[in-house]
């Protein structure tokens, strides 16, 4: 079965806005993270990773 544009909906935000989101979430905390900035993170990284299966186009 074909993917569908309703299989990945558009993401609120760009990856850059997302990629820049990370950096400073680490520029922040000088590389190490607590606790709560590990969740952040991955929190970010699920962000990016729904924003660039949504970027991707199905071959024809």
């Amino acid at each position: 079965m074909n993917p569908t544009p309703h299989d990945h909906p558009v993401p609120e935000r760009s990856l850059a806005e997302i990629n820049a989101d990370i950096r400073c979430l680490f520029a922040r905390a000088d590389g190490r993270l607590s606790d709560a900035e590990r969740i952040r993170h991955a929190a970010l990284l699920g962000e990016w990773a729904s924003a660039i299966r949504a970027s991707v186009v199905p071959a024809a």
